[in-house]
């Protein structure tokens, strides 16, 4: 069947917009994709699209079930109405690490020669098997340059860009989800950096895994991603209450028409929540005690599972800062006709398909 007039047209504009990809993150409990127009200070989410994966579809980084990912990409694409066959796909889990380093001044070689050199002793999961990136963020205060180094194991970057291969899609960016998720708190809250580079703390709560990140200037200064998450809860409601998997999740994020969840699902929630922070405080307390003078002033959360009931109140009280969520669309414009379940749902399971998006290619 020959193509229609709209797609022929959608392919031509594609092509002559080359610098420009969609955005793709393959999460345990979802595919989001995103495409964005715009340039920083400018931004537009055009389009955007998901698809809810099977139990143990995705295991920590390990796919699982490649038929059903490369199905379920497709079909959020569809959903999303994107057609560009180009992507930035974002990476996450014990296989992948972020590093802020303080590099001395040199030329371009002496700088790479000197990252490459000491990055290795930081990728625990061998340097030699890894593909290793960095960017020059500026000045350091004490001299030199900063650094965030990025690496990845080179079968996980396989593993995922051959599920995309699949889909008949063009990786042109590996990006790490926790570069995409401080890209766009830098983007969002650019009027204000000066006073959050102080020490900001920034926590994804994902499905599988929670990741922590402190924001200080211009970058990341630590991460640490933790294997706790929504799944977790949704476990713990199967188990409890002798339900499916998929029956469990239901039960966890489908409200009443007063907005509220039943007593026994809640009581659960709220015991997994205590358990979920107090991990979450014991890092952040460690990261504290390693860097005396690195402290934190203040705390925004994003990802699905930032929505649950009494997160906020319960990490408030833990950590004794004012928690705000990351609101992606106080500066980056969407249509809210594509938010069906509202602008603050769409913010927090958006947040990292729009950083990956926001990525752009020569």
């Amino acid at each position: 069947m020959a193509a229609s007039l709209k797609d022929q047209l959608d392919e031509f504009l594609s092509k002559l917009n080359p610098g420009s990809i969609f955005g793709i993150d393959i999460g345990a409990h979802s595919i989001k994709v995103c495409e964005v127009s715009g340039t920083p200070g400018k931004f537009k989410v055009e389009k955007f699209g998901s698809f809810v994966l099977s139990e143990a579809a995705i295991i920590e980084d390990e796919i699982q079930k490649p038929s059903e990912i490369v199905a379920g990409l497709l079909e959020a694409m569809v959903r999303a109405g994107i057609k560009s066959k180009v992507a930035c796909i974002g990476l996450y889990g014990p296989n992948t690490m972020t590093k802020r380093l303080n590099v001395p001044e040199g030329t371009k070689e002496e700088i790479e020669d000197h990252i490459m050199w000491e990055s290795e002793q930081y990728i625990t999961f061998g340097a030699d098997e890894s593909q290793i990136s960095f960017d020059i963020i500026g000045d350091n205060e004490g001299g030199g340059k900063d650094a965030i180094v990025a690496a990845a194991r080179s079968d996980i970057v396989d593993s995922f860009s051959n599920i995309l291969a699949d889909a008949k899609i063009q990786v042109k960016v590996v990006d790490l989800n926790v570069l995409a998720i401080s890209n766009i708190f830098e983007e969002v809250y650019k009027d204000e950096i000066d006073e959050y580079s102080e020490g900001t703390l920034i926590i994804d709560f994902g499905a599988q895994s929670t990741k922590i990140i402190v924001f200080k200037r211009g970058g990341p200064i630590f991460t640490k991603e933790l294997p706790i998450g929504g799944s977790l809860i949704t476990e713990e409601i199967q188990r409890q209450m002798g339900v499916s998997y998929e029956e469990a999740e239901d039960l966890k994020t489908t409200s009443d028409e007063n907005g509220n969840l039943p007593q026994e699902v809640l009581n659960i929630i709220n015991t997994q929540i205590d358990q979920q922070v107090a991990e979450v405080r014991k890092n952040i307390n460690f990261y504290v005690t390693q860097g005396s003078a690195e402290k934190v002033g203040h705390c925004f959360i994003t990802g699905g599972n930032s929505l649950l009931p009494g997160l906020i109140e319960k990490l408030s009280t833990l950590t004794g800062l004012e928690v705000k969520r990351l609101d992606v669309f106080s500066s980056i414009k969407v249509d809210e006709k594509k938010a069906e379940n509202g602008l603050e749902q769409l913010s927090a399971v958006a947040a990292v398909s729009i950083g990956l998006a926001m990525r752009k290619v020569d």
